[in-house]
This record gives structure tokens, C-alpha cells and sequence, in this order.
């Protein structure tokens, strides 16, 4: 056990120690509405071959059921019972940007009754400065804002969620609690009132591999 939490100590201080370095060096570029969309590898990843799973929370789960929100799968998200699965790695195209996030293309969308839908694409784990979930923010169709912080967690939660696995380690049910920058964003997008802020809204299940391997983890 203290192995692997010490390849997962490695793999964050590996992703913020890269993230720095290219926060750096990178030079200024212009800022178009699509520049969350057209991320390119700039950095490098855990591992080469994975997957992840996100489980959402019984307070997330009674929201959607409340307001009668419809949930769907940007790819190469998929969804399952729970929430989703999308399959990650350097060799999916994820990577550690310049502004210290983990970049995953894909998301998530949720569709209220009245017809707004709300998509949150692209991706990111960020590395610093607070640990967490963030995307874009899509409503109808426009990009509303480049990224927004919607979930956070703490590093100390993380590391306690390492675990061994045959071609790897995984992260077990890393916590992620809503923000109030989630909360205010999806109640002004929606005219609907947003989840609470500070609930858990999932958790996350990343299985990092060095072995090529096409099975389900």
C-alpha cells in the first residue's frame, strides 16, 4: 500500500512539476471563444493506457430526479448506471497543460425541461492551484465561459485512494464536492436552482496502465 501511495505522491508531483515548468515557459497566445476546445498536447500524462469512471452521488443523483434533468455523454464519455466512463491516457491525447490542468477531451451535458441544455466540455483535472474538476461551459449550443471550477477535492484525498492493480494503480472513489461556482452556474443557465454548494457531486475511479489491455477494469 505504501508503494503505491507513493507512485501516486510521484504522479501528482510528476503533473504539477510539468504544469509549472510549462506555465513557465509558455508565451502568451490570443484568446479565441473555441481555445478550450482546441487544446493540443503540450504536456505529459500518467500513463500511457486507462480508464476512468465517475459515480455521481446520491445528493447529485436526487437533483438530476428533482428537476428532471436529463443526463448525456459527450465522447468519448459513455454513460453507464451511475455516470460515466471514458477511457484516458497519452494515448487517448490526455496531457498536463500549461495552466496546471490534465486535459480530457469529451464531458458531460444536462438537459432541464425547458430545453436548455448545459454542457460542460472540455475536461480538466486540475493540478493546481486548488485540486479538482473543471470545464468548459456550453448552454444551447454558445460557449459561455472557457472553464469554470465546478468540483473540488484535496490532495491528502487522493493519496489516501491509491491502489494496487495488475497492469497499474488505480485511484479508488477520489471525492469531488460541488462548488458554488457550479451552483450559480447552472442556476443562471437554467432559470432552474443549481445543486448545493459544498455537496458531493461524484467520485472519480481513474485505472492508470502501463499494459496495453483492452479489458473492462
Amino acid at each position: 500500500m505504501r508503494a503505491v501511495q507513493n507512485l501516486t505522491a510521484l504522479a501528482l508531483a510528476t503533473g504539477l512539476a510539468v504544469s509549472l515548468g510549462l506555465a513557465g515557459s509558455a508565451t502568451a497566445a490570443p484568446t479565441t471563444p473555441n481555445a478550450a476546445s482546441s487544446v493540443t498536447a503540450d504536456g505529459i500524462y500518467i500513463s500511457p493506457w486507462g480508464s476512468a469512471d465517475v459515480a455521481f452521488s446520491p445528493a447529485a443523483k436526487a437533483y438530476f430526479a428533482e428537476r428532471h434533468v436529463t443526463l448525456g455523454a459527450i465522447a468519448p464519455f459513455t454513460k453507464t448506471p451511475d455516470g460515466f466512463h471514458m477511457p484516458i491516457g497519452s494515448t487517448e491525447g490526455d496531457h498536463v497543460d500549461s495552466k496546471g490542468r490534465i486535459f480530457y477531451p469529451g464531458g458531460m451535458s444536462f438537459t432541464y425541461p425547458n430545453g436548455t441544455v448545459v454542457e460542460l466540455r472540455p475536461t480538466y483535472i486540475r493540478v493546481m492551484p486548488t485540486p479538482g474538476y473543471s470545464a468548459g461551459v456550453v448552454v444551447n449550443g454558445k460557449q459561455v465561459s472557457p472553464e469554470i471550477l465546478a468540483a473540488t477535492t484535496t490532495p491528502a484525498e487522493v493519496l489516501a485512494n491509491g491502489r494496487p492493480t495488475f497492469t497499474g494503480f488505480k485511484l479508488d472513489r477520489v471525492p469531488f464536492h460541488i462548488t458554488q461556482e457550479l451552483t450559480d452556474t447552472l442556476a443562471q443557465a437554467s432559470g432552474e436552482p443549481g445543486p448545493k454548494a459544498g455537496d458531493l457531486f461524484a467520485t472519480l475511479t481513474p485505472y492508470f496502465d502501463y499494459v496495453p489491455t483492452r479489458a473492462t477494469n
